[in-house]
């Protein structure tokens, strides 16, 4: 495991005047017209390329030029065609065994090998990852020089940072651990779960740690696309891992690929709540995704399971992530971080999938669960305490509140129009035959420091209007479509 770590920033570097001359052929000019100064020894060489330390000649600014191996593009392929070959002799028996067609497995691996050694695609996909963390003040991403890219070079900007293949600096550059490692985590949820554009190589060559505790991330040759669909599947999963509703999981899993439609998800529904309640069962304190995905692996082998080439990568990434985090804190709780940050996206996402899902969680079947509310507004509480400890967020002055103020006027509103909502929560409020006053005033206690009365009071009245000119369309539809 070791020499193979050395692939991601440590392999032998071809030789610089190689480098200097791809350079020049991609960009069209010489060397010493565009930049001021060249580091004389890489920065880094990886499997794929290497990297260069230099100044803009034009700007005075310090860039980072990634270089493509020579001829690596037919050694890519000559080791896919005997893949391939090899692939075809073993078909037979991975269809059989595991349920799977091994030639489509190497045809996945090396449609992705393929899209990192045209350098223009990644310099594409760094300029979406930076739209899409542009309000991030706690996630670095490198901007690109478009007009100094080519397939085989790369110009970004410089990212000054330590490597997360070094715990011990971070921890002598006084950055607080828990903080920066509930940014990454946060990061990499964002990623998954609200763009649906995704980081596929996370390796610790290929995030830093900034002195102001950002995160950096670099290389983006290989991302992957996950569609609105299954990213709200996604989520509808973790709605049902919470309620415990195991049927639904197995469905889940139908919708995202991992069974053929159709199949029998009965004899699976027990396989995942075992692994489920053995693993969630122990407590957060010794919930990690290593453990799950190696208890799921088994599964593989006894009910026709094949992991979309997507979701691999999805796993991939969240158990490096971990392992980094595990790297730099032996005792960190991915789960403690990553709840939390779902219970806030659950309670504070304007997203109107994610506002049903919510009310999902919240109801089990028909009841109002007033402790799982409580629990809900606690973690997402523990995130916004959990983020604001980060030196970025503190010298942006970003908000440190859970802010629930739409989250509240959205509930005001679909209590209004919403008659099975309203006559759900009137039960609630008086289930058993008494008036929950209590669980009221719980859930009050939580949130009194969180939301400025007076001022969504005034938002709600404000807001009355619409409210009403929404329910006289709603009725006045529900009348003619009576008749």
């Amino acid at each position: 495991m070791n020499e193979l770590c050395i692939l991601q920033d440590d392999v032998p570097p071809f030789p610089n005047e190689v480098a200097f001359k791809i350079i020049e052929e991609e960009l069209g000019q010489p060397l010493e017209a565009l930049f001021s100064k060249i580091s004389s020894e890489t920065i880094a060489a990886a499997s794929l390329g290497q990297v260069y330390r230099a100044t803009l000649r034009a700007t005075g600014e310090d860039v980072a030029i990634k270089v493509q191996r020579p001829q690596i593009e037919p050694i890519i392929y000559r080791d896919l065609f005997l893949f391939r070959t090899l692939a075809s002799f073993l078909n037979g028996f991975s269809l059989q065994k595991l349920g799977c067609n091994a030639e489509l497995i190497v045809d996945e691996f090396g449609e992705k090998l393929l899209e990192e050694l045209d350098y223009t695609l990644e310099a594409r996909n760094i300029e979406d990852f930076l739209e899409n963390f542009k309000d991030d003040p706690t996630v670095k991403i490198p901007g690109v020089y478009k007009n100094l890219c080519g397939p085989r070079v790369l110009v970004m900007e410089w990212i000054d940072g330590i490597r997360c293949t070094d715990p011990q600096a971070i921890k002598d550059a006084g950055l607080d651990l828990n903080g920066f490692l509930t940014v990454g985590v946060s990061a990499a949820l964002r990623q998954l779960l609200e763009f649906g554009l995704f980081h596929g190589d996370p390796h610790p060559g290929n995030i830093f740690a900034m002195q102001d505790g950002r995160i950096a991330y670099v290389d983006f040759g290989n991302v992957a696309v996950l569609s609105q669909q299954n990213k709200q599947i996604l989520i509808d999963a973790v709605v049902h891992a919470v309620n415990e509703d195991y049927g639904e999981m197995a469905n889940d899993f139908t919708r995202l690929g991992f069974l053929a439609k159709g199949t029998d998800v009965s004899p699976i529904v027990p396989a995942l709540e075992a692994i489920w309640q053995n693993s969630a069962g122990k407590g957060l304190a010794d919930f990690n995704f290593r453990s799950v995905t190696g208890q799921f692996n088994k599964l593989v082998y006894d009910f026709p399971i094949r992991i979309p080439e997507r979701f691999s990568l999805v796993i991939r990434s969240l158990l490096t992530q971990e392992g980094i985090c595990f790297t730099l804190k032996p005792d960190f709780k991915f789960l403690e971080v990553a709840y939390p940050y779902v219970a806030k996206r659950l309670l504070t996402d304007p997203n109107p999938a994610l506002r049903e899902r919510l009310i999902q969680v919240l109801f089990k079947d028909g009841n109002f669960q007033w402790k799982r509310l409580e629990n809900l507004i606690s973690l997402a509480k523990e995130n916004v305490g959990q983020m604001s400890s980060n030196p970025a967020l503190r010298v942006k002055r970003v908000e440190s509140k859970l802010d629930l103020t739409d989250t509240i006027k959205d509930g005001a509103r679909l209590f209004l129009l919403d008659e099975g909502i309203r006559r759900k929560l009137i039960l609630a409020l008086t289930e058993d035959s008494k008036l929950h006053v209590e669980e009221l005033v719980d859930v009050y206690k939580l949130v009194e420091e969180e939301v400025d009365i007076p001022t969504l009071a005034m938002q709600v009245v404000q807001d009355l209007p619409n409210v009403f000119r929404d329910f006289v369309l709603s009725w006045s539809n529900s009348v003619l479509s009576d008749r």
